[in-house]
């Protein structure tokens, strides 16, 4: 997070609630780069007490944490389905892009209304909890012992979760430390590169009918099956009547199965 990011982000939301005639407080904590921005019409910004953000701020009374361990879950799945299947995993930005998405998707409005509450923002003092829904992954310490069992290093469970815990997420950077960051990076190589593989990858229409095919029957017998299968034809339907846009095209559907509430995506390049 940036202070021209923060700035930006405001004034569009800003716009957006003056579109809705809505008044809104933003509570936001003390991060470097959360500055004051004047001239909002629709937002006023609170700003929490300097070294209060762990008892009051909601993301930090579990939110980021469920979110964090939803992306590491996913993480070690599609690592065990590698080692099974005999492949090495290689996750690219394209796949962590995935991978975050769909965590956050996975992030119930149950446990954020929670959090909010342990951080005391509710309507009364006698506010009940809600009740969780069971976790649809299991637990990180299952899935260890299986990757373990594999013949795979991993770090303790407890201190995986941790891994990133004191990463820096705010930048005071100037433009020059900008530039020399952008200008060392391009001499050392692009990260590009790590993903040539997934962006070359081509699949036919044929091949990409029967991955559908595949998916119907995962789901013919599963719970919300109607659901599911809907998703489905969706999707079939896009593979059908997909342009030729150059030689290669890529489909997106991401959001198509967030609709459905669908778990798992598809991501489909077509050579026609």
């Amino acid at each position: 997070m940036t202070a021209d990011i923060w700035e930006k982000t405001l004034r569009r939301w800003d716009l957006n609630f003056s579109k809705q005639k809505r008044k809104v407080a933003l509570i936001a904590d003390n991060c470097t780069a959360h500055c004051t921005v004047d001239g909002l019409k629709s937002i006023e910004l609170v700003f929490l007490p300097p070294n209060s953000t762990c008892v009051l701020q909601p993301l930090d009374q579990g939110i980021i944490q469920n979110f964090k361990a939803t992306y590491r879950k996913l993480l070690l799945q599609n690592m065990i389905s590698a080692i099974d299947r005999k492949k090495q995993l290689q996750v690219s930005v394209l796949n962590a892009i995935f991978y975050i998405d769909q965590s956050w998707n996975m992030v119930s409005q149950k446990t954020i209304a929670n959090c909010f509450r342990h951080a005391g923002f509710h309507s009364s003092p006698e506010s009940e909890e809600l009740l969780e829904d069971d976790d649809e992954y299991l637990p990180l310490t299952e899935l260890a012992e299986k990757l373990r069992n594999r013949s795979y290093a991993i770090p303790d469970e407890n201190l995986y979760t941790k891994i990133d815990e004191d990463l820096a997420t705010n930048s005071e950077a100037s433009i020059q430390d900008i530039v020399s960051n952008v200008l060392n990076s391009n001499a050392g190589g692009s990260d590009d590169e790590d993903d040539s593989e997934c962006e070359k990858k081509s699949v036919s229409t044929s091949d990409a009918l029967k991955a559908i095919d595949d998916l119907r029957c995962c789901f013919t017998n599963s719970e919300a099956a109607d659901e599911h299968l809907k998703a489905i034809r969706d999707l079939e339907k896009v593979v059908l009547t997909t342009k030729k846009v150059g030689n290669l095209v890529y489909l997106n559907i991401l959001n198509k199965c967030n609709e459905y509430g669908c778990t798992y995506v598809c991501v489909l390049y077509l050579d026609w």
